[in-house]
């Protein structure tokens, strides 16, 4: 049986009250948890569409990320499950997404790399994060950058790596230059073959280029 990476549910303050996450720990050794070789936060889709903490993507590629190594805070934004507040057109999402970010950074202070990871719309939350500063590298699965946003969305001077859907029905695929005005630092493209913008079917698919991703981001040990 494959053994899981440690769970700690966690609940902390944010700026519309509490947010309610799960943290992912790199997998026991010994029987304690393992020491984080790095830091990430990851998004879920959209909360006006049942996107959740508990989201399937979310879940396996918090898992892989913890696998690599890292410890990963997945959490619910404002006004689902648990986390008070209420929906806020990305702004206050991205306010708790850096919230999350800076209770990572308090709780292992040092030198450890965070990742700003998320899916769709979390992905966005992600990148917008990153540009502030809040991470040192980006990790987006099927980012909707061609939908319409509330405000332009940043280029990133920082890494950053992709997952995409082959056949994502609700976001085109985009083009090279569209990546090269996006992305200073573009690293890695992993394309999930057959897969739609939910992964429906592809989830051991969608993790396993999630880790790939990551590993480009990532500082050698």
């Amino acid at each position: 049986m494959e053994l899981l990476p440690p769970l700690e549910p966690f609940l902390i303050p944010g700026p519309a009250g509490h947010i309610d996450g799960r943290l992912e720990w790199p997998p026991a050794r010994g029987g304690a948890p393992g020491v984080p070789r790095f830091l990430a936060v990851f998004g879920h889709p959209h909360p006006n569409h049942r996107g959740t903490m508990q989201n399937s993507v979310v879940v396996h590629g918090a898992r892989a990320l913890a696998k690599l190594g890292g410890a990963v805070a997945r959490f619910n934004f404002r006004g689902v499950g648990r986390s008070e507040g209420h929906y806020d057109q990305g702004r206050g999402e991205l306010s708790d997404f850096l919230a999350v970010a800076a209770w990572l950074r308090a709780r292992w202070p040092g030198t450890r790399a965070l990742l700003a990871a998320g899916f769709s719309f979390g992905s966005l939350r992600a990148l917008e994060a990153a540009a502030k500063g809040a991470a040192d590298a980006y990790l987006g699965v099927a980012p909707p950058f061609d939908l319409a946003h509330r405000s332009p969305l940043p280029r990133l001077e920082r890494p950053a790596a992709l997952v995409l859907a082959q056949r994502d029905e609700l976001v085109a695929m985009p083009t090279d230059a569209q990546l090269a005005e996006r992305f200073a630092d573009l690293r890695a493209i992993e394309v999930v073959p057959d897969a739609g913008h939910l992964f429906f079917g592809r989830i051991n698919e969608v993790a396993a280029a999630i880790a790939r991703a990551a590993e480009q981001l990532l500082p050698t040990e």
